[in-house]
């Protein structure tokens, strides 16, 4: 069967890129229709209650990268939309007793500092700048078609190009070495340069990816992270209603088996039930190798071009392990207290040294989960009791290392359940109530990340956000312009430059792209 009435665009995935796309294409006039394979919007940014009365966000979890342009242009805030500033940002416990909190406020965070080393208390306001400095040169390039290389380092010139070093070909214990003198300074930060990569501490590409993370701003505070009130899958929902008021169609429980094509240019897709939509372009929401090398046929492809896409790296990382608890965790660092602390109200971060994280990479390079991994565990009950029943709490823990690919064995329940403890033990060192606090635990292995959230090999970024996958380079420079080798074929997905996170921006250059094509 064939939609007897085409589209002028289908989007093939509800996902926060997809669904801002499909704001923008609508509020330019366009007919529009996203095909969703899920019964809800959001894709990795959404919701689930794995539990009655526990609303949790299973795999995005906090929000900085999405930008104001985007919150303004959308109206996101007439939809639900409210996110609120986690303060502190991080809570680190030490193995030896101590503990850092990493505040908003500079000057709070100069005095946490500063009983480690007052040297790294007054070099603080300067690692603050060095990103800061980063940000304002590449800031812009998020919502603009990808640079070069070379254009890219046109923009560092004098005392910035050391800063271009850095990110590009630098490591972020490189430069943690260079602001910081104490061990637990250093390891305080050691495990942003490995958010959802497969690389450790000292591996260079890491100081890009700390970048990445320091990029985004909420409510107009720069460099930070917040919540959405009621979970992160409100930003989705925030998303389709104001797709929908300006005309765009939301399909659901639709799964796409293949993009229509007549060898040379995009004409639909067709569903898993058989039928047919058409339209005159077809943006994909989905990764890259899902898109060009399983959904289009694959003789409309240059072989080249598929061996080359082929390489783009999507090794997994991560696993999640989110819990209902009755309690919560009360960390032996800090004097005893009942109810919500600071400690509750930001990113518990198991991230003691450089060479602990490091460690945890070790075991991964050789396909082992982690034997000590890194977690960032987040209780966004502790701020927003709508997300438990009352007197309960939820806790997302964000893991690190596990390879999609094992060196032997397979992701089984029992693997699952043994990477899960682990987890539980890093935060149990700290905080010994942890685990007969838990009620409930659901686990998320890269697989299953990959087999209900179409994250490919279980990555949440859609690729590597190294600089050699970024920018004009990703996912290959082909198609680096959200454009495909198919007239009318377009990416709009994580795997397109800026990269993952929910950002939204590749959905919005995407949207920019088809409509530029258009207007020619």
């Amino acid at each position: 069967m064939t939609d007897p009435s085409p589209a002028d665009v289908l989007i093939i995935g509800a996902g926060h890129n997809g669904l801002v796309a499909a704001g923008y294409l609508a509020r330019a006039g366009l007919r529009v229709t996203v095909i969703e394979q899920r019964d809800r919007v959001g894709g990795a940014c959404t919701l689930e209650e794995p539990w009655p009365g526990y609303t949790m966000s299973p795999c995005a979890y906090v929000l900085s990268l999405l930008p104001p342009r985007i919150i303004r242009d959308l109206e996101l805030h007439r939809y639900g939309f409210d996110a609120y500033i986690k303060n502190p940002q991080t809570f680190v416990p030490f193995p030896d007793g101590e503990h850092l909190f990493l505040w908003v406020e500079t000057a709070r965070v100069q005095e946490e500092i500063r009983r480690f080393s007052p040297r790294d208390a007054a070099a603080y306001p300067r690692f603050e700048r060095f990103w800061q400095r980063a940000t304002a040169i590449l800031g812009p390039t998020l919502l603009q078609p990808p640079p070069s290389l070379a254009d890219l380092a046109a923009r560092f010139r004098g005392e910035d190009e050391d800063i271009f070093r850095l990110l590009m070909f630098g490591s972020l214990s490189d430069v943690l070495h260079q602001f910081f003198e104490s061990a637990h300074v250093r390891g305080a930060f050691a495990g942003s340069g490995v958010i959802g990569s497969m690389l450790g501490p000292m591996t260079p590409g890491s100081a890009y990816v700390m970048w990445h993370h320091m990029m985004g701003e909420v409510n107009g505070t720069k460099g930070v992270w917040g919540y959405v009130r009621g979970g992160m899958g409100r930003v989705s929902s925030a998303l389709a209603a104001s797709a929908e008021a300006a005309g765009a169609t939301i399909r659901l429980n639709s799964p796409v088996v293949r993009i229509l094509t007549d060898g040379t240019r995009a004409e639909g897709v067709r569903l898993r039930s058989g039928e047919e939509l058409r339209a005159r372009a077809v943006l994909s929401n989905l990764d890259p190798k899902t898109t060009l090398l399983h959904l289009v046929p694959e003789g409309d492809l240059d072989a080249g071009f598929r061996e080359r896409l082929s390489h783009f790296k999507t090794r997994s990382a991560v696993y999640k392990v989110n819990c209902a608890l009755r309690e919560l965790p009360r960390f032996t660092c800090l004097d005893p207290h009942d109810g919500v602390g600071p400690e509750h109200c930001g990113t518990i971060d198991l991230s003691p040294s450089i060479e602990y994280v490091e460690r945890a990479y070790d075991d991964a390079k050789y396909g082992r989960p982690s034997q000590h991994p890194y977690v960032a565990a987040y209780i966004q009950s502790a701020t927003d009791p709508s997300v438990a029943p009352a007197g309960r709490h939820t806790i997302s823990m964000f893991c690190q290392y596990a390879p999609y690919h094992l060196a032997s064995g397979t992701w089984d329940d029992a693997l699952r359940a043994e990477v899960a403890d682990r987890a539980i033990a890093a935060i149990a060192q700290y905080a010994p109530n942890f685990p007969d606090a838990i009620l409930h635990r659901q686990i998320l292995s890269p697989v299953d990340m990959e087999a209900r959230y179409g994250l490919p090999d279980g990555h949440i970024f859609h690729g590597e956000i190294t600089p050699d996958q970024l920018f004009s380079w990703r996912p290959i420079p082909e198609c680096a312009h959200y454009r495909t080798p198919l007239a009318g074929l377009y990416l709009c997905g994580s795997g397109t430059h800026p990269g993952g996170g929910v950002m939204g921006a590749p959905g919005h250059n995407a949207a920019q792209a088809l409509l530029a094509d258009w207007r020619k």
